[in-house]
């Protein structure tokens, strides 16, 4: 009994220490991963001659606390400017994506026709391409657009949509992977609800945006959240598109050009003013971090209910 009794315990213990051990180690990596976001908060509320006399984390030790150097993503216009091109942005392409994923989700999961199942695999297949495959045949398919531009109809003699406005709302209007997920919470919700509402007399899209839609609203959260973070965070497409129209860069391109701007060496000592980068950087991160923290619910319902049925 008592031999038994120590190996009860004797289990126990090794149990404990594999537990203390793992716990250990994953502190040591969250630390490890938490790192640089520690340094770049603690960095963007020194100055900068405490920042330069820094080792492993910027300490306000002469000059005290620093807070300006938030304030500073906020000076002049161009701020401001790329908010408002960003929320346009965010505001088109989710009526857009809100209608063509529900409608693509609608018709390839309670829909029954022929090809169904091929043309889904076709729409898929395009999620294996690598957008930045795709990005200079784009280019020169909207540089050669015809009648745009000052192109003529051979899309020859202008720019096209190259440095126009209108680049930033005409592209990306289907997403694939949006109509997957759409697709996948229908499968799970079923067809009764569409085969009730035909008794009712309820057309095709009183069907989908009446019936269906409040029904997958964690799928809704999830695109409009991914939608929002892309948009936010934008900065290849308007830079080779928009390159020479600086009124019209949005967020992540305008806040790159800010940055750039407070790198450049400057000052007696020729420093970069790494401070004003983070305090820059932290301000521009937090709506995507309020986004996600009031959608959180919404989007872990809408990935793990996503793919139960299918």
């Amino acid at each position: 009994m008592s031999e038994s009794v120590q190996k009860l315990h004797s289990s126990k213990k090794r149990t404990r220490a594999g537990e203390i051990a793992v716990y250990v180690t994953l502190g040591i990596g969250t630390l490890i991963m938490m790192y640089p976001l520690i340094f770049a908060v603690f960095g963007s509320i020194v100055s900068m001659d405490d920042f330069y006399k820094a080792t492993i984390l910027p300490l306000p030790v002469e000059d005290g606390l620093d807070f300006s150097n938030f304030a500073k993503a906020f000076t002049g216009s161009t701020f401001y400017r790329s908010v408002l091109v960003t929320l346009a942005r965010v505001i088109w392409y989710g009526a857009f994506l809100l209608f063509t994923s529900m409608a693509g989700g609608y018709v390839f999961s309670l829909l029954r026709f022929k090809g169904r199942t091929v043309a889904f695999f076709i729409i898929l297949s395009s999620m294996m391409i690598p957008g930045v495959a795709l990005m200079m045949p784009q280019y020169v398919m909207l540089a050669r657009f015809p009648l745009v531009g000052g192109n003529d109809i051979t899309g020859q003699g202008g720019s096209g949509f190259i440095n126009d406005p209108a680049v930033l709302f005409i592209t990306g209007l289907f997403s694939a992977y949006n109509i997957f997920l759409v697709r996948q919470m229908l499968l799970s919700v079923g067809k009764e609800y569409k085969e009730a509402a035909e008794v009712d007399g309820a057309g095709f899209f009183c069907t989908i945006f009446r019936i269906y839609m409040p029904m997958i609203k964690p799928v809704i959260a999830v695109i409009l959240l991914n939608l929002f973070i892309g948009m936010w965070n934008d900065y290849l497409f308007p830079l080779m598109f928009l390159a020479g129209n600086r009124d019209w860069h949005p967020t992540g391109l305008a806040i790159v050009n800010l940055i750039d701007a407070y790198l450049k060496p400057n000052g007696i000592m020729g420093r970069s003013d790494y401070p004003a980068v983070f305090g820059i950087s932290l301000m521009m991160m937090l709506p995507c971090i309020i986004v996600f923290i009031a959608a959180q619910k919404y989007f872990i319902a809408g990935l793990t209910l996503g793919g139960v049925k299918g």
